[in-house]
């Protein structure tokens, strides 16, 4: 299924009638008329009366002030099993978009390729210029594909090095992928980590130069001369209009994915498998089980025993009462770690904790076994050995 239509692109602008000699987009615009815009390399066409744009039916909204804005493209992510598009908006004077960052959001990549496409359009039409059209914008949505006598899905998507491309599927809501390679090529770039002016205005002819040849340009000098040109145009961002309409939240795990380098594998980095939950609990309950067998074995220490271990660790600077919290601290770490998925940091705390208490433990019973291979008699100290006096 193909995307088919015109898009509308300000209220305020007009169709645009390039001769055949020129390549002047805006040379016949009139200001009370619709401006459209070739999206589809097919030749098909998006109209901007469709579903994705019915948040702003007449085509411009006065509720923000887009001139104001900026807005930075992230990267392509795959990001809970989803093709987004991670992205930032900023506020006004945010210097290059350096600063008054509003936040960091999400779009699916098909509703972001077409906003950003239609923006495009529009910011080159207004210099004069024409930003052209792509065939992978065909492939926005879930289409059918015939492809050596089998039928296929394709839709656009992401790479797991943070790029776009079209990607193949075997079912109509395409959720499952296939690796056939159906020769479509993703021809749609996206200016990742660039500041975006969310408004773009007309380029400004150079009326002191009676020889400037920039035909373009000076007709969109005349297309401003309406009156409500400038008023309207603050108001008409397509790309993040669009955005602010469809965004979603980005949470602390998508905000660290859409700030990495790349996004592979990151499904398998960001949760935990079967098989490591499995021994998450395994490593867990043992720790708790080894708490329990150390302390019991502690019970049997001597006095002289507790006293000689109190004198090793005011060595290193450490008291017996700090052990409780310090105990405390791993547990919180391991949670938390084990919260955010911190898998490198996650083992080395359950590992660790488990091995050193698996050690003292051993050390321990070999202390009581030769105390009692030798028949002497213990004298038990009160708390495990945690406290002397």
């Amino acid at each position: 299924m193909k995307l088919s239509s015109l898009l509308y692109l300000a209220a305020p602008m007009a169709a645009a009638a390039a001769s055949s000699s020129s390549n002047n987009i805006l040379a016949d615009l009139e200001a009370t008329e619709p401006m459209h815009r070739l999206l589809s390399g097919s030749g098909d066409m998006i109209s901007y009366d469709d579903d994705f744009w019915a948040y702003n039916a007449n085509g411009v909204s006065e509720d923000i002030v887009w001139s104001d804005y900026n807005l930075k493209a992230s990267k392509c992510m795959i990001y809970g099993k989803k093709h987004l598009i991670a992205f930032e908006l900023y506020a006004k004077n945010n210097k290059s978009c350096t600063r008054k960052k509003q936040g960091v959001y999400t779009m699916p990549v098909g509703q972001f390729a077409l906003a950003y496409v239609a923006q495009k359009q529009q910011d080159y039409a207004l210099q004069g210029n024409n930003y052209g059209n792509f065939d992978s914008l065909d492939y926005l949505q879930c289409t059918q594909v015939y492809y050596n006598d089998v039928y296929y899905y394709a839709k656009l998507g992401c790479t797991s090095a943070g790029g776009l491309k079209i990607i193949s599927y075997t079912d109509d809501a395409c959720t499952m992928e296939s690796s056939t390679n159906l020769g479509l090529y993703n021809d749609l770039k996206i200016s990742f980590g660039t500041c975006h002016a969310c408004v773009t205005w007309p380029q400004q002819s150079n009326n002191n130069n009676a020889n400037n040849a920039n035909d373009d340009a000076a007709a969109a000098d005349d297309y401003t001369d309406d009156d409500n040109f400038e008023y309207n145009h603050q108001f008409d961002s397509k790309l993040c209009g669009a955005a602010d309409q469809y965004k979603e939240s980005c949470g602390w795990g998508c905000k660290r994915m859409a700030q990495s380098s790349s996004s592979n594998n990151y499904n398998s980095k960001r949760y935990w498998s079967g098989f490591e939950k499995f021994f998450l609990c395994f490593w867990s309950f043992g720790g708790v089980g080894l708490v329990w067998v150390v302390l019991k074995q502690r019970r049997m220490m001597s006095r002289e025993d507790a006293i000689v271990e109190e004198a090793a660790m005011q060595g290193i600077g450490l008291k017996k009462r700090h052990i409780f919290p310090i105990a405390l601290g791993v547990i919180f770490f391991t949670i938390l770690s084990m919260f955010m998925v911190w898998k490198k940091m996650t083992w080395i705390f359950l590992i660790g904790a488990n091995a050193g208490l698996f050690a003292h433990f051993m050390y321990l019973r070999r202390k009581a076994k030769k105390m009692a291979a030798g028949g002497g008699q213990a004298e038990y100290v009160k708390d495990g050995g945690l406290e002397i006096s």
